[in-house]
């Protein structure tokens, strides 16, 4: 935890000496310096602005989040810079123009549905389903656009637990669009099948935490409750060291609706926000203006 942290106060204070620098400026860098200090994302906005479609596409950057970019690029590119509280040179500097490239590309980010909303479990006589989205009780879940299937066989003993997420990116993510992966495939060993419960623990129990299922059909509640599965912290296969849990987590699956609908009017409200000033004013006033008739 502390390298990572150090790494991430380490990349803050090169982020901070160099987003003022202009494209020709960080160029003029010795190479060495470019390529060991300068962040990935200020080198790839020198090399768009000084390309010989560098104008044209911050031009049409502007354009999009409705700045007069090719009426008048100079105004265009000032007011921007307002608009970001800053000088309004009309130079933009590195960190501007990827500013600018990452709140253009936000204005394509719309609504997806890439799977079914179903949500409920369905229960035999030797055979039950449930489908849904998870959500970590009391903590912020890291992928919240997700969708989990769930498959027991009573005959068989087991549970078929499948998850998959919409993985949202920022401001720091490599490419500006969405990603399907999936979170888990694993199968789990039915501890308990009695009436409408079922319990359920992962069948390979060697990870660092062991989730046990406890599904309810008769009430329609579905609980994964996450605990450590050693005395101390864990280093997973990946080099990445869990701290122990201070107490169980909760999560359960519920009807997703809600929650992926608030990420999404998230974007659209940050997206709104990248407009230009006068652009937003309009909007503002046109709705307004609805409002009272």
């Amino acid at each position: 935890m502390f390298a990572i942290a150090s790494a991430a106060h380490a990349d803050e204070d090169a982020v901070a000496k160099y987003r003022d620098y202009l494209p020709e400026q960080l160029l003029a860098l010795p190479e060495d310096e470019r390529r060991s200090s300068v962040p990935i994302m200020f080198n790839g906005a020198a090399n768009l602005a000084t390309s010989p479609a560098g104008e044209l596409i911050t031009q049409a950057n502007l354009n999009l989040l409705m700045y007069d970019g090719f009426a008048d690029y100079d105004s265009a590119k000032r007011t921007f810079q307002a608009d970001l509280g800053e000088e309004p040179t009309g130079n933009l500097t590195v960190w501007q123009i990827h500013s600018l490239g990452y709140r253009a590309s936000r204005v394509n980010m719309t609504s997806v549905s890439f799977f079914p909303f179903d949500f409920g479990g369905t229960m035999t006589e030797n055979w039950a389903s449930v489908k849904g989205t998870v959500e970590i009780i009391e903590e912020k879940i890291a992928y919240p656009i997700n969708h989990v299937n769930i498959q027991c066989a009573r005959n068989e003993g087991t549970c078929e637990y499948r998850q998959i997420a919409l993985t949202l990116p920022d401001e720091n993510s490599w490419v500006q669009s969405y990603h399907v992966g999936e979170i888990a495939d694993e199968t789990y060993r039915i501890t308990r099948w009695e009436g409408q419960l079922i319990d359920a623990v992962p069948l390979d129990n060697s990870a660092c935490r062991t989730t046990q299922l406890s599904l309810n059909f008769e009430t329609q509640e579905f609980f994964e409750i996450a605990r450590n599965n050693n005395a101390g912290d864990c280093e997973t296969v990946l080099g990445v060291t869990l701290p122990r849990l201070e107490k169980p987590r909760v999560s359960r699956i519920v009807d997703g609706h809600e929650i992926i609908g608030a990420e999404f009017k998230s974007i659209s409200e940050e997206t709104f926000s990248y407009f230009s000033s006068s652009f937003r004013n309009r909007i503002e006033e046109l709705a307004y203006e609805t409002d009272q008739n």
